[in-house]
């Protein structure tokens, strides 16, 4: 069986999950892992699967017959470790532009690698300024100094709370 990772983007109708479902069990693939998210009114997901090389083309054929969704399907190289989260990292703060790539900034600094990344924005109760959430799924390998991740991710601003829990 081979893997393939598959991304699609496209105008939300409802729908688009049971057509891209109904090619992968059609050409005898097994669904392994996704993501899926409505955003703006598109809807964008991704998705792991498993498939016998001999049913690529034609369910590559399928999947990009699905009307108005741009699909693109890769094949992972074999060889390269899957990442597991050893850490989940909560950024909260008054929403400014900058904070994803500030914070990616210092991650990207310490070699610690972003697993899973979500976020989003919501109106204070009190206030009803803007409160920027992310949450990061980490790989930080054995090596990582969490200390000075979170003393770095800290110093970005003084509004910015900052949490840090393993996942051991």
């Amino acid at each position: 069986m081979k893997q393939l990772v598959i991304t699609i983007i496209g105008e939300d109708r409802p729908g688009l999950v049971e057509q891209v479902s109904n090619a992968v069990l059609e050409h005898h693939g097994s669904w392994q892992a996704s993501r899926f998210s409505k955003l703006s009114g598109y809807f964008a997901g991704i998705l792991q699967i498993a498939v016998q090389e001999s049913n690529i083309p034609a369910l590559t054929l399928s999947l990009k017959s699905i009307s108005d969704l741009d699909i693109q399907i890769s094949e992972p190289s074999s060889k390269e470790p899957v990442d597991t989260a050893t850490h989940q990292l909560a950024v909260t703060g008054n929403d400014r532009p900058g904070i994803v790539q500030e914070a990616t900034r210092v991650l990207a600094g310490l070699g610690i690698n972003i697993v899973k990344l979500t976020t989003h924005t919501e109106s204070a109760a009190n206030t009803g300024t803007m409160i920027f959430s992310a949450r990061f799924d980490l790989g930080t390998g054995q090596e990582s100094d969490l200390d000075s991740l979170q003393d770095a991710l800290e110093a970005l601003s003084d509004d910015l709370i900052v949490e840090l829990e393993s996942l051991k």
